[in-house]
């Protein structure tokens, strides 16, 4: 394995070499494509007479080596701008600048068609600059909550997952650097394993996305995507220190990339991040053995010759999770006192040790990708990938070392993807194979069986553009093969020393469904656009959905699952209606999904389960066709010269079509919106000043007596924001940040949070983030 990793390292120095090997030709081409504001262009198609193409950087640059002198066309190209070329004679080094003149009607399909991110009919929201640069050192789920429609679900303030539409864990898909997040994210405890200062540019794609991205797409995806490494320097980088006062602690992350003038077509990347916080405080007491421990690491390389690109990522994630004392309780009646106070009983001093219970996760991604680009319009693209995620959650014990995990389990994953891209056209094939592996010695009866899953997809997708009118369809079959092997329980029979019997469970499954998606993108105006899309999209049930029974010790809960269930489907039909002007930004998604056989954790308020490890609450895996809709609304307005408002707000409902009941632990209705002044006027963009202000209503579509606690009431929470930027020369910048969240302190519950049995939500936190960019 060692060998093959230095082989891949040293493949992109055997092309340099090679490269350099042919004699002749010697002439360098470079240039750069803005707009005629100035902006750098990216992904603009530059092509070279009729049989070389390159495309622009995220500075907008582009080169062509190794070229003859003579005379030749040289054309560029970009959605959303009009076009230029200029015929050339060729006899020396030369330099050259395109500026294109933006073709508004278009200007809506950029995003989408420009940087083919996907469906062109999908509802595609990215958080700004500014929201960005407000949440670093945020989890990823709690950075997406600025968008419309997004939401979390998890265990007080450290461990958090995204929800999309009411939609989260095995039915969101995270593409990490491209590839498909694989982890145990089954578990609403199990927040995603990424760093999201990997990321410069935060992107979620509402609706049933299952043709391009694949099974488990329900309700969206979302995107990480890294900046491009710049290789017009040999050095350059960035520098970012945030504290905050809740937690006492803060983030340190620092990434450095940059060129290789004997190598001018391969670039680096060197990036980590470490965190540390201590116990997080409501607004009257500390939350015990909450604090978290991190450390994350990521390299790449990226080479580029004549019609090859090759790209090497590696990236490291570790992090070390406190679970609240108090949510593992001993006996009956103290649970049900727990849950009748509302808050700890106990006294707890602030720390920032971690004891038990605990989670330790690492997570490893290593991807190696090939493009080949035959002309501007066809390429091929190969990416294999493999991750292997390590989760350990411990839990007090009784004899046993507290160091010794309950749960220990590995799951490795490798996926191969192949796609050919075509003009308006794209098919391809995409293969995945996963080993789960629960660690031995633990004591303990793994809550999910040892498995392997084999799975595979193909697809094909077609977009149409008939002036204003821009159209789309997709097929996708896939097939999934899951083989368990793991002990169980027997309940009704028992040993002589009164414990319950096990047996050995063996069971395979077979799961195969097709997808499928249409949709258009019309422009009444340059201003005005409207997005319709229909998507078909199934997953199949995940192994602790089908054969959970025990413990889970990360959430403090007792999970009993279902060795019948059925794959999950969903129609999902999405339109968004967009406006779009100088001073106005406006959009609103209106969605409907029909998912039958819809798999959920439902609370049972008249059972909990008792073992030797305590008392805790019980969740049985249930299967009901479900309804799904709402609409999310996304508003900004340039009040006067340097004032801007911004409004989000999102209605969901969602019901139990088989009992005609609603369904548990779905987001009540949220609004966020706030000013902000740029008190240096328009040309410093990140220099202002914000107050914004948070509702969320108390969720009264709940059945009663369904679970152990009704919904917590409603909340109002107002936040802070002070942002100076210092451009200290032309290449060196500095910007300084001072956020306060829930200035008054305010003391509150949220529904989607598991721990709201026992305790409240963080209080007021000061953060002060300070990044250096050079």
């Amino acid at each position: 394995m060692q060998k093959t990793w230095i082989g891949l390292l040293l493949l992109p120095m055997f092309f340099w070499q090679l490269a350099n090997a042919q004699k002749g030709c010697v002439i360098r081409m470079q240039g750069e494509v803005r707009s005629t504001a100035g902006t750098p262009l990216t992904d603009v198609v530059i092509r070279l007479d009729s049989d070389r193409a390159t495309t622009t950087d995220r500075l907008g640059h582009f080169v062509f080596n190794k070229m003859c002198a003579g005379s030749y066309q040289v054309a560029a190209s970009h959605l959303g701008y009009h076009g230029k070329e200029l015929s050339l004679s060729l006899s020396k080094d030369t330099t050259l600048v395109f500026e294109l003149l933006p073709d508004a009607i278009h200007l809506q399909d950029v995003e989408i068609i420009g940087q083919q991110q996907g469906s062109l009919s999908s509802s595609v929201h990215r958080l700004s600059a500014q929201e960005l640069q407000e949440s670093r050192g945020k989890t990823l789920a709690e950075s997406l909550t600025a968008i419309s429609g997004v939401s979390t679900i998890g265990m007080g303030n450290s461990i958090v997952k995204p929800v999309i539409n009411g939609l989260h864990s095995n039915r969101i898909l995270i593409m990490n650097n491209g590839i498909r997040q694989e982890g145990q994210q089954w578990g609403v405890e199990h927040a995603p394993e990424i760093d999201p200062f990997l990321a410069d540019r935060l992107e979620v794609v509402k609706g049933a996305q299952g043709v391009r991205y694949g099974a488990d797409a329900l309700g969206g995806v979302v995107l990480v995507l890294p900046k491009t490494i710049d290789t017009s320097k040999p050095f350059s980088g960035e520098l970012d220190l945030h504290g905050r006062s809740n937690g006492r602690g803060g983030v340190v992350n620092g990434a450095f990339e940059g060129g290789i003038d004997k190598i001018p077509q391969l670039g680096w990347r060197l990036q980590a991040s470490a965190k540390k916080l201590g116990d997080y405080e409501t607004p009257h007491y500390v939350v015990g053995n909450t604090g978290v421990e991190e450390l994350n690491y990521s390299a790449a390389l990226d080479y580029k010759r004549d019609k090859n690109s090759f790209a090497l990522f590696y990236s490291h994630f570790g992090t070390t999770l406190g679970i609240f004392t108090g949510a593992h309780i001993g006996t009956v009646a103290d649970i049900e006192a727990r849950i009748q106070n509302g808050r700890p009983f106990e006294t707890y001093d602030f720390t920032y040790k971690i004891g038990a219970p605990r989670q330790k996760v690492s997570h490893d991604l290593a991807k190696a990708t090939w493009k080949y680009k035959f002309n501007a319009d066809r390429s091929l693209d190969v990416q294999y990938a493999y991750q292997r995620n390590h989760r350990r959650e411990y839990d007090v014990r009784r004899v046993e070392s507290d160091d010794l995990p309950m749960a220990d389990m590995v799951l490795s994953t490798q996926s191969l993807d192949v796609v050919l891209k075509e003009g308006n056209s794209s098919i391809g094939i995409q293969s995945l194979a996963q080993i789960n592996n629960n660690t031995p010695g633990t004591g303990t009866t793994p809550i999910i069986p040892n498995f392997d899953s084999y799975s595979l997809g193909l697809f094909a997708i077609h977009q149409f553009h008939i002036g204003r009118l821009h159209a789309e369809a997709g097929g996708r079959y896939d097939f999934k093969y899951l083989d368990v092997a793991g002990y169980r329980y027997r309940r009704d029979a028992v040993n002589e020393d009164g414990s319950i019997q096990q047996y050995l469970l063996t069971a395979t499954r077979r799961f195969h469904n097709a997808s499928g998606t249409v949709g258009v993108l019309y422009h009444f105006s340059p201003q005005w656009s409207l997005k319709s899309n229909i998507g078909l999209a199934w997953r199949a049930p995940s192994a602790n959905e089908l054969y959970s029974d025990g413990v889970h010790h990360g959430s403090a809960t007792y999970e009993l699952g279902d060795q019948n269930l059925r794959s999950e489907k969903g129609l999902k039909w999405m339109s968004s209606l967009i406006r779009s002007s100088s001073r106005m930004q406006f959009t609103a998604d209106v969605y409907a999904q029909l998912l039958y056989d819809y798999i959920y954790a439902q609370p049972n308020p008249d059972s909990v389960r008792q073992t030797i490890r305590g008392t805790f609450p019980l969740f049985v895996y249930q299967q009901h066709d479900a309804l799904f809709y709402g609409v999310d609304l996304r508003f900004s307005y340039q009040l006067w010269k340097d004032f801007q408002y911004d409004i989000n707000a999102s209605l969901l409902r969602a019901r139990n079509l088989s009992q005609h009941t609603y369904l548990p632990y779905i987001p009540a209705d949220r609004l966020q919106h706030g000013i902000s002044w740029k008190m240096f006027g328009q040309d410093q963009q990140h220099s202002y000043l914000k107050v914004a202000h948070r509702f969320v209503a108390k969720q009264s579509r709940y059945e009663p007596n369904s679970d152990y606690a009704s919904p917590p009431p409603a909340y109002h929470l107002i936040d802070l924001v002070a942002a100076k930027q210092f451009q200290l020369n032309e290449a060196h910048q500095l910007n300084l940040l001072l956020s306060v969240d829930n200035v008054f302190n305010t003391e509150y519950k949220d529904y989607m949070d598991r721990l709201r049995y026992f305790t409240h939500q963080m209080g007021r936190n000061i953060n002060l983030k300070i990044s250096y960019h050079f």
